[in-house]
């Protein structure tokens, strides 16, 4: 990782050009055919209407928004662009592709230029906590205090819609949550050498150790539910931004979201696992 994070490196770009939709299905056909995704609520989108998407991120995160950013561009012509954590830019070789996926730096004055252009922006309010899960955290939602997108949202007047994603937080086990590991020898040497206060916020966005598949870092094919909840408007709290107007409409948005995932866990236990070899693969 690089010392230091070069201030403009991943600031909204109007002009990016973003892939196109072939380019999209192609790059998602393996995981539509290993997770075989369902998608919920597409008829809540809009193209023309541009909107917030506030979604829970997944242990890891890596699973995270990419199999339901493609439906949405590849059904709807909507492409995305997805406001995400300074740790994307201090990765060497990912903060290059991340820029090319059309991904933006999280700021509140990028997400501001980005409403002024009429974009789809996609937010994650739980950061890099919500991916560095612990024990007994699945489908949690860790949101702190935060409630800079609801904040946002009412300032330009954007309607904001909840995207539930479920499936991703089944294919991992944790062995290891970061608590754990950063109680260990490892943990205290990290601590010791000033790289969990540098990279890790003390810890806090430790990545669990998990597995899938058996004891190998390969997810299990769980299948993958996403859900498009309602849009809620935010015309209603126009010119309001105080404390507490905040906290009702994040907590407005919370408990949609909650509520989408609820109904996707539920639909995914009536399911079941489909086949027997994705039985066979999601017990190993």
């Amino acid at each position: 990782m690089s010392d230091s994070i070069d201030p403009k490196l991943g600031d909204y770009n109007p002009d990016f050009i973003p892939p196109s939709v072939e380019f999209a299905e192609n790059m998602t056909a393996i995981g539509r055919a290993y997770f075989q995704p369902e998608f919920f609520g597409l008829e809540n989108l809009d193209a023309d209407k541009p909107a917030m998407y506030v979604t829970n991120h997944n242990v890891l995160g890596v699973l995270d928004g990419t199999l339901w950013a493609a439906e949405m561009y590849m059904q709807k012509g909507i492409f995305a662009r997805s406001l995400v954590d300074n740790l994307h830019y201090m990765v060497p070789g990912w903060k290059d592709l991340a820029g090319k996926m059309g991904f933006v730096r999280g700021t509140r004055e990028n997400c501001k230029t980005m409403m002024e252009h009429g974009e789809h922006i996609m937010v994650y309010p739980g950061g890099g906590r919500e991916t560095c899960k612990r024990k007994g955290e699945k489908y949690k939602l860790t949101w702190k205090k935060r409630t800079g997108f609801a904040k946002m949202a009412i300032e330009a007047g954007y309607d904001i819609i909840p995207v539930a994603q479920v499936g991703a937080e089944d294919s991992f086990d944790i062995l290891l949550d970061p608590e754990e590991i950063m109680e260990s020898r490892f943990g205290q040497w990290l601590t010791e050498q000033g790289y969990a206060e540098k990279y890790l916020k003390n810890g806090e966005t430790m990545f669990p150790l998990t597995r899938g598949i058996a004891f190998t870092p390969i997810p299990r094919p769980e299948k993958q539910y996403y859900s498009f909840g309602q849009r809620i408007s935010t015309t209603e709290y126009e010119g309001k931004t105080d404390e507490d107007t905040l906290w009702e409409l994040r907590t407005r948005v919370e408990n949609h979201l909650e509520l989408e995932i609820t109904k996707l866990r539920i639909k995914k236990l009536e399911d079941g696992d489909g086949n027997w070899f994705r039985a066979f693969l999601n017990k190993l």
